[in-house]
């Protein structure tokens, strides 16, 4: 579900039209939860898309059904161009560099844009030099996002090969990608497993080949994507949920306060500068991976069981290193 309310009318039919597109059916009640709006707001919004050249119908209780999309009328933007424009810069980078299997269609759309804006002659300079990220080139990424990409646009089904870390091994499997996700600087891909027949979370980068095939899926109405990713403190999740009550410092205070978290938290600031963080995870480990990253600046007060065996840790931990200081004296 789409957060936040006060939409403007072109922000709801990208909205509807994205989750048209994504499921077979909505019904009116449903695009309104999913745009923080009335059904008689979806009624004149479908009316509108209508007079767009989108092609629909409602079939009683199902909803709505698309049925194509938009016409595109000559000079906007391919769905290539659009996706060159601004989805691959974010997801791969390397796309002004000639060898980018979308680096022309880039090229093509920006200049569509520049002639907009400028109403002249743009040789793409502008946007050469607006860098959406810095991460270093992933040619992995760079290979794979062309096939994820327009297949999760398309819902069609890829063949993947797949480095599971856990395992450390690779498999051969089919995938329905829903959605892609980034979490903490990297892209995971939400997708059915048809090899485990289960929903499952891929990280991009541990794709090593993927291709589409000639099967096409649909998104399941009882699938929502903003339930599956609930109590998640970053991806992965774990099969209870914890409650964990954390103390942060003075100095750490500053920094968690301004923190975005994916889940749902409660920070209590407290008289000396401190703060109580309280917050309820499906993802223990990942949450505690970032505790650690605070030191000794972080203090978990519950649970209990969870505070004992971090202590053991720590004990470890002094250990190591008291050992290692001793050896060099």
């Amino acid at each position: 579900m789409v957060k936040g309310t006060g939409y403007s009318t072109v922000e709801r039919l990208f909205y509807i039209l994205q989750h048209l597109s994504n499921h077979e059916y909505a019904t009116a009640g449903e695009l309104a939860d999913h745009c923080s709006t009335s059904t008689r707001t979806i009624y004149r919004d479908m009316r509108k898309l209508e007079e767009l050249g989108v092609d629909w119908h409602r079939e009683g209780r199902l909803g709505y059904k698309l049925i194509h999309k938009p016409i595109r009328q000559n000079g906007r933007l391919t769905r290539e161009e659009w996706m060159a424009l601004t989805l691959y810069p974010m997801l791969s980078e390397g796309i002004t560099s000639g060898e980018h299997p979308f680096h022309l269609s880039y090229r093509s759309g920006l200049e569509k844009v520049m002639n907009y804006v400028q109403r002249g002659e743009s040789d793409g300079a502008l946007g050469e030099r607006i860098r959406l990220h810095a991460r270093p080139k992933d040619p992995s990424q760079i290979n794979v996002m062309p096939a994820i990409i327009p297949a999760i646009s398309d819902n069609r089904t890829i063949r993947v090969t797949y480095y599971s870390i856990h395992r450390d091994e690779k498999t051969e499997r089919e995938l329905d990608p829903y959605y892609l996700v980034p979490r903490e600087g990297h892209l995971y891909v939400i997708a059915y497993c048809h090899l485990r027949e289960v929903v499952r979370v891929f990280r991009l980068s541990r794709f090593e080949k993927v291709e589409q095939t000639g099967e096409t899926f649909t998104i399941p109405r009882s699938f929502n994507i903003d339930d599956y990713l609930s109590r998640r403190w970053s991806i992965i999740s774990d099969d209870t949920e914890t409650d964990f009550k954390v103390k942060f410092d003075s100095v750490a205070a500053r920094y968690v306060m301004e923190e975005d978290f994916h889940v749902e938290t409660v920070r209590e600031p407290q008289k000396d500068g401190s703060l109580v963080l309280k917050a309820t995870v499906k993802s223990k480990e990942e949450f505690l991976r970032w505790i650690r990253s605070y030191g000794p600046r972080a203090e978990v007060l519950e649970p209990e069981n969870v505070r004992t065996d971090l202590a053991q840790e720590y004990r470890r931990l002094y250990e190591m290193y008291d050992k290692k200081r001793a050896g060099s004296l």
